[in-house]
């Protein structure tokens, strides 16, 4: 008979135990982050109706991006990102919350993208949001900036710094007004404009979509600034000083490594001011390790209310997956979990064992004990080498007896025989030998 394939599927990801051990790391410190800042967690459903991913009726027009599949009657799709559902999630629970309502989600999501370093089909991603009804103040854009650069900051230590990048969306609105430019005209230089770094010749695609006078105006909001931009219109000033002022108050919040970038635009179509990408400093080579911005349509799709809301999320599995599989993580602190193991010489010895592993359990110590207590004492001192144990506490008739345990330092080879309170207080540093 042929064996089935062992590996996954291109673009799902899995980790040996040191990577989950430092991803789950990285995770909790992220959350600590957040939960401090006040946000409270949601854990919703990873299927959607396909009417609440997307606005297309035809499947045959629908994103190939959405993992798409029907039960019955029922046409579903796998969620791409926390957003959608999130809106969703306020809209039905409108009545329930406290607004301004701040969340966060810690959740599997699914794309149909082609696999590559950093961008996955099944990934990880951590989204955080603050949603107002009818109206919420920018404040709460520099503040999301903010947390995030704080969550960065708890696992630098792991993944290096990063930078932010700001744009504007109201920006280039305001710039299409001015340049008289039609809705055509504006989604193809959007377009442009977010590819600009990836693109062999802006400035000539600019001239092929809008003529050469715009185009060069277009361009010289690049080799000018966008500040040269003053005085032209009512909506481009607002847009500006909006600008200025958001760098000013992340300033204020200690945000460090921030600068406006207005080729930043965000690929997702329901985003409506601030907009902002997160890359990271020491390994430039990786795409954009979060980002998000304003939406202020998006809900509106679920409810006549107006809620108005500003969210962010972190590429949890495209930085840290991404950095494993490049060696740029040192996993070494992750590779030893267990601090004692328990090794059991014959079956008469395993009740007292066991009542030696509550206590180490109870300390708080984690150990395991070789429960094959037939097994040799060098199969057992082999498997407590291989899980690279920090002790290991051997159990024989002497030790029952006297109703201690023979503690051996696996670095060091020293071994002495003490009672368990002794070697509790030996494993967590409390005694000296």
């Amino acid at each position: 008979m042929d064996l089935k394939p062992t590996k996954p599927l291109s673009g799902f990801i899995e980790l040996l135990p040191a990577q989950q051990r430092c991803f789950d790391e990285c995770a909790r410190r992220m959350q600590e982050v957040l939960k401090y800042a006040g946000y409270s967690r949601l854990d919703l459903p990873a299927i959607e109706r396909a009417e609440v991913l997307t606005d297309k009726d035809n499947w045959d027009e629908i994103e190939t991006q959405i993992f798409l599949f029907q039960k019955g009657d029922t046409k579903m799709g796998l969620r791409y990102d926390g957003t959608v559902g999130l809106s969703r999630f306020v809209a039905g629970h409108i009545n329930d919350l406290a607004f301004p309502f701040r969340v966060y989600q810690f959740a599997r999501n699914y794309r149909g993208e082609r696999p590559q370093r950093g961008r996955y089909r099944e990934f990880w991603q951590m989204d955080i949001d603050v949603l107002g009804i009818q109206g919420l103040s920018t404040n709460y854009d520099a503040e999301i900036v903010a947390t995030l650069a704080r969550m960065y900051e708890s696992i630098s230590d792991i993944v290096g710094s990063v930078k932010v990048k700001v744009g504007n969306r109201r920006f280039w609105n305001a710039m299409f007004e001015y340049l008289n430019l039609t809705a055509e005209q504006s989604r193809a230089v959007f377009v442009l404009v977010d590819k600009k770094d990836k693109i062999s010749d802006f400035v000539e695609g600019l001239r092929d979509t809008v003529g050469a006078d715009k185009a060069n105006e277009i361009n010289s909001v690049f080799t000018n600034g966008y500040r040269s931009f003053l005085n032209k219109t009512d909506n481009l000033d607002a847009a500006i000083n909006e600008m200025d002022n958001f760098m000013k108050l992340l300033g204020v919040m200690g945000v460090k490594n921030a600068e406006i970038d207005v080729s930043i635009m965000r690929g997702h179509a329901y985003y409506t001011g601030i907009v902002f990408e997160f890359f990271s400093v020491d390994y430039p080579e990786l795409p954009a390790v979060g980002g998000g911005g304003r939406y202020e349509d998006l809900v509106s799709k679920f409810s006549k209310t107006k809620i108005v809301g500003v969210g962010a999320s972190i590429g949890v599995s495209r930085l840290l997956v991404a950095l494993m599989e490049m060696g740029k993580i040192d996993l070494s602190r992750w590779q030893r979990p267990i601090d004692v193991a328990i090794l059991v010489m014959g079956d008469d010895n395993l009740q007292y064992a066991l009542t030696v592993e509550s206590a180490l359990r109870d300390a708080k110590i984690p150990s395991v004990a070789y429960l094959d207590a037939d097994k040799k004492f060098k199969n057992q001192i082999e498997y407590a080498d291989k899980i690279m144990a920090k002790y290991s506490m051997i159990i024989g008739e002497d030790e029952v007896k006297n109703k201690q345990v023979s503690v051996k330092d696996m670095a060091t080879g020293e071994q002495q025989t003490l009672s368990v309170a002794d070697a509790i207080k030996l494993v967590t540093g409390g005694a000296k030998k």
